[in-house]
C-alpha cells in the first residue's frame, strides 16, 4: 500500500498525509475509494500491525500487493490522460 500512499501523494501535492486521508481527495470513483480504504485497513490490520497469534499468507501478501499496483497504475494513468486533455 506504500506505492499507493507514494503515488497518491504525488498527485494531491501533500507529501505528508497518510492514505486514508489521501484517498478522499483522490476522486476515485464510488465503490472503488471505499473498496480502496477497506484494502488499506485490511493491509494495516494484517500486515503493519499484525495481530497476536496471526501471520498473513504469502497468498494474501500477494493479493494486496497486486491490488495495490494495479490503483496506483490507475491513478498515474488517470492523471495522465487528464493532463493530456487539457494540453
Amino acid at each position: 500500500m506504500a506505492a499507493v500512499e507514494c503515488a497518491a501523494r504525488d498527485l494531491t501535492g501533500e507529501p505528508n498525509l497518510t492514505l486514508g486521508r489521501l484517498i478522499p481527495r483522490l476522486n476515485v470513483p464510488r465503490p472503488l475509494d471505499t473498496a480502496l480504504e477497506k484494502l488499506w485497513g485490511y493491509a494495516s490490520e494484517n500486515g503493519r500491525h499484525i495481530r497476536e497469534g496471526t501471520e498473513p499468507s504469502a497468498a494474501e501478501a500477494e493479493l494486496v500487493v497486486s491490488i495495490a499496483c494495479a490503483v496506483s497504475v490507475f491513478l498515474i494513468q488517470r492523471e495522465t490522460e487528464i493532463h493530456d486533455r487539457r494540453t
